[in-house]
Formats: C-alpha cells, sequence, structure tokens
C-alpha cells in the first residue's frame, strides 16, 4: 500500500470509529502495521489532521472539518446563486447568467437556461472579449476613461469604437446596459453586482431578440436590480 493509501485508510478508520481510536485499533482494521500506524497518526495529529488525547487516542482533527466547512460553505453558495438565477429565468423565461471580469474577459459562472425550444445557451466558463457584450459594459463602465478607450479600441474602430463607448458611458451613468446584438439576433441586459462600492460580478438575462426586444428587457429591470441585491450576500462569501 503507498504512502498516499495509508494515510486515507487511516483517516476513514478513525472517521468510522464510533468512540476515539487506538493504533491498535487502526492498525487491525486497515491491515497496516502497529509501528506504521502509528507514525503516520503521530505525523497527522502534528498537521491537526488529526487530534491526539493524553490517554494514546486519537480523532479526526481541526484541519479536517476546516476542509469539510470550507467545501461546504461553497456548496452552499453555488446552491443560493443558482436560486436567484433560477428564479430569474422562471420570471423572465430567459435564460439569466452571472458574468465576471478576467482581464479582457468576461466569464460565466452560473447559468439557469430558459426552457424556450428558441433560447440563448450560456455554457459555464464561456469566455467572450469584454467589448460588445452587456456584462461588459457593466465591467468596462467602472474602468477609467483610458482604460474603456484602449480596450475597445482594441477591437473596434470608427463609428463602431464611438458607438461602444456611447454603451458604456450610459452603462455607467444609469447602471444597465441593455441592447440588440443584429449580428446574433440576440438581446440582453446586464446590471452590476455589487459587494460595497466594487462591482464583483454581472447579472444578465438574455434570449432572442424576436421574443426578447430591448423594451420587453428593460421592463425587467427592477427585478433585475432585485436578484443582484440578493446575489450580494454570496459575492461576499467568495
Amino acid at each position: 500500500m503507498r504512502s498516499m493509501q495509508r494515510v486515507v485508510a487511516i483517516l476513514e478508520s478513525v472517521s468510522r470509529s464510533a468512540t476515539p481510536a487506538t493504533p491498535g485499533r487502526v492498525s487491525e482494521e486497515t491491515s497496516l502495521s502497529l509501528s506504521t500506524v502509528s507514525r503516520i497518526m503521530r505525523e497527522l495529529a502534528v498537521e491537526e489532521m488529526l487530534d491526539r488525547s493524553s490517554d494514546g487516542t486519537y480523532v479526526l482533527g481541526t484541519r479536517v472539518f476546516n476542509l469539510v466547512s470550507t467545501a461546504t460553505s461553497r456548496g452552499d453558495r453555488t446552491a443560493g446563486i443558482n436560486r436567484v438565477l433560477q428564479h430569474l429565468r422562471d420570471l423572465t423565461g430567459e435564460t439569466a447568467s452571472l458574468h465576471v471580469r478576467r482581464g479582457d474577459q468576461r466569464v460565466c459562472v452560473a447559468s439557469a437556461t430558459s426552457g424556450h425550444s428558441l433560447r440563448r445557451v450560456i455554457p459555464i466558463g464561456d469566455s467572450v472579449n469584454l467589448v460588445g457584450s452587456v456584462p461588459g459594459d457593466v465591467f468596462l463602465s467602472q474602468a477609467d476613461e483610458s482604460e474603456r478607450d484602449s480596450l475597445v479600441s482594441a477591437v473596434l474602430s470608427g463609428r463602431a469604437r464611438k458607438e461602444q463607448l456611447e454603451k458604456i458611458r450610459f452603462t455607467a451613468e444609469h447602471g444597465y446596459s441593455a441592447y440588440s446584438a443584429d449580428s446574433h439576433g440576440l438581446t440582453g441586459i446586464a446590471v452590476p453586482v455589487r459587494v460595497g462600492d466594487e462591482v464583483h460580478a454581472a447579472l444578465a438575462v438574455s434570449g432572442p431578440s424576436v421574443r426578447f426586444t430591448v423594451e420587453i428587457a428593460e421592463s425587467w429591470l427592477p427585478d433585475l436590480r432585485t436578484a443582484a441585491r440578493r446575489l450580494e450576500p454570496w459575492m461576499r462569501a467568495e
């Protein structure tokens, strides 16, 4: 049995024990020698993976429970975010998604897909340039003028560049971005998700323009802002 397998076997044996475990009992259960079990259990106690009592018995250590707590918290966070997105999807009938900024990209970190046969599908992990998307406008609206101009100019020029910068300025002033992308046949609307004064994410709803027009998208703005506020505690837990 390899060293890592021995460690796992010992931890599993201790976790199954209804009472504090002794090296002798763990040795019998794992078929490892008593000297090997005693040595590994002492080392695990040093690393706080096990706690050793004065009588020489062991229980799972505080570090194990901290790891479990962290994993559980992350699971709760994911479930909380998904509940908010699913409610927004059910309310609007369109795909709801949550995005974060990574450099010059917006990355989808959570999504609740519309139930319509004709719908917008945004896979988790989907990454596109900030420029030309409503979540991207939310992030760029927080940037200074020089950064906005640099990022937009790297992608667009002429009239298209000017129009995109106007959209970003609108977002900065009004706190949301909404428009149709004719080339994709899609309409989207996005609002910031804040923690304090900082924008941590962008919450968006999007769908086919034949059904989800800009006017309809903007009619859902109060609900998007409510959903964004509901997401704030989960952003703090990040």
